[in-house]
């Protein structure tokens, strides 16, 4: 249990755990266990990759607000004696000589991080536990990012699922039989560690070389402690209308937690226990207000699956093989007219403005200017991706 001393976490000295998209304290598996069981104390580190970025197409406006909420992460971890170091590696190449020099500089003999399900990170992360273990240091991963990690939920072949409602059915049969809601509390204060001290986050994305025409923080505030106000706040407010009120773009239905999600200012944990505190507490496929909301958090689960089910995806392909030799229309003026807002059908129009100016789209816009690029301009997927990311 996530609570408890197992046999894999004897006590030891001196743990390193290594943050990504898990920037809070609250219900953060890898630093639970680190802080649980660390007898030396606990050092953060989290690392800058600009160039692998780039290469993903991440947008100025989403570095933006990881910087911001690594900012109130790190002065989070200073309350808990936790320092938090700050380093640049460019690629994913050399992130596992790096935070293996971190380890050796501060004797510790352990690294806690949460997994990633990206075929890059995979593969990054493969080779991070590969340098430690042989460097005869212990590695402990965790599953933080879903509810199920991928694997747990296959179909009666013991394969992934390609189609959402049997993975739906799948997933609420198992979360009834474990509820995996439960959620952790705040770290415990640690010895604080003399050779350590936090170090300064970057303020500015501009030494990162990333476009920063839509950096909203009026609309995205930082911080675990604004987005667990955001949760309460759409819990108490919105989550009882959200079947009804999601696909109308002009109403504030939505969540709007989706970038919270996604830089692990919230855990999954969390929205789903916040659902099922305000109802019965417990899962069904259709029944209470909360279930359509339920539901997109198991479709968020189920592209994670997707992921490391068929890693194509995570490569320019399309999810059906049959669909690579599509021939495209090629008007780069039809693709620009999207960008820019001006195809002249107006909820295409609003929804690619929105984007533009906020970094976010609503859901239910999201889908029909994805559809419009695609199946009314026939344009390549992939140059609208680009874009979208």
């Amino acid at each position: 249990m996530p609570g408890r001393i197992s046999c894999a976490d004897t006590i030891f000295m001196r743990a390193l755990v290594w943050f990504r998209r898990d920037l809070r304290l609250r219900d953060n598996t890898a630093l639970h266990a680190a802080c649980r069981t660390a007898r030396g104390g606990v050092i953060g580190v989290f690392i800058c990759t600009p160039e692998q970025w780039r290469a993903h197409d991440d947008a100025g406006c989403k570095i933006e607000f990881m910087l911001r909420n690594l900012a109130a992460l790190s002065d989070s971890l200073d309350g808990r004696n936790i320092p938090l170091l700050i380093r640049t590696a460019g690629r994913f190449s050399a992130v596992p000589k790096l935070l293996l020099d971190i380890a050796r500089e501060h004797n510790c003999e352990r690294l806690h991080f949460n997994d990633e399900y990206e075929l890059n990170e995979r593969r990054r992360d493969d080779d991070v536990s590969d340098a430690f273990r042989q460097d005869g240091r212990t590695v402990r991963r965790f599953t933080d990012h879903v509810i199920f990690a991928p694997g747990e939920i296959l179909t009666g072949r013991d394969t992934y699922y390609t189609v959402f409602t049997p993975f739906q059915r799948a997933w609420i049969a198992r979360f009834n039989e474990q509820d995996r809601s439960r959620t952790l509390p705040m770290p415990r204060q640690q010895t604080r560690i003399p050779t350590a001290t936090p170090d300064h986050v970057p303020q500015s994305i501009s030494g990162f070389d990333f476009d920063v025409d839509n950096i909203r923080p009026d609309l995205w505030p930082a911080g675990e402690d604004h987005a667990r106000h955001r949760l309460r706040a759409f819990v108490a407010d919105r989550l009882d209308q959200y079947d009804d009120q999601r696909d109308r773009p002009a109403v504030n239905g939505t969540s709007t937690l989706s970038p919270y999600l996604a830089a692990g200012i919230l855990s999954p944990r969390q929205c789903l226990k916040a659902a099922l505190d305000h109802h019965d507490g417990c899962i069904d496929t259709a029944g209470t207000p909360a279930t359509a909301w339920v539901n997109e958090l198991i479709w968020r689960e189920f592209y994670q699956h997707v992921l490391v089910g068929f890693p194509r995806v995570n490569c320019h392909e399309p999810f059906d093989p049959a669909a690579r030799h599509m021939a495209w229309n090629d008007y780069p003026e039809h693709a620009d007219a999207w960008r820019e807002g001006l195809t002249g059908y107006p909820l295409v129009d609003a929804g690619m403005r929105q984007l533009r100016q906020t970094g976010w789209m609503h859901n239910r816009v999201r889908m029909v200017t994805a559809m419009f690029f695609s199946k009314n301009l026939f344009l390549d997927w992939r140059v609208g991706e680009r874009f979208f990311m």
